[in-house]
């Protein structure tokens, strides 16, 4: 049987899915606690309106984009941005990204570009 001291330090066994919850909530306490205006964002998705072409043949572009964000507890909103993207993972207009959309600022959006290489 395990001492109490070994037994806190036998490591944790979780998926990655636990990880990444984890890693959400403690960004969020962050967000609460500096005041971000994302803290307490809403989940939703934004869909791509229109997208800028790549221009050249650099691998890593801007990509200028018009949104519609889109959550359960938030007004619709169309923003304008601009990111930075493999163009292998170009975004295409028509995609849906999962995204977390301010309740307190209108129009302020973090989305997930991370799912334009998982085919969103």
């Amino acid at each position: 049987m395990l001492s109490t001291a070994a037994a806190w330090h036998t490591p944790r066994r979780g998926t990655l899915d636990d990880m990444e919850d984890w890693v959400d909530d403690a960004a969020e306490q962050l967000e609460k606690l500096t005041g971000d205006p994302m803290a307490g964002a809403s989940r939703g998705t934004v869909t791509v309106l229109t997208a800028s072409e790549p221009d050249g043949r650099a691998r890593y572009q801007e990509c200028r984009l018009r949104l519609r964000a889109t959550g359960d507890d938030v007004a619709e909103a169309i923003v304008e941005t601009a990111v930075v993207v493999d163009r292998r993972h170009w975004p295409r207009v028509g995609a849906t990204l999962p995204a977390r959309i301010s309740r307190t600022h209108p129009g302020t959006i973090d989305v997930n570009w991370d799912a334009l290489a998982r085919g969103g």
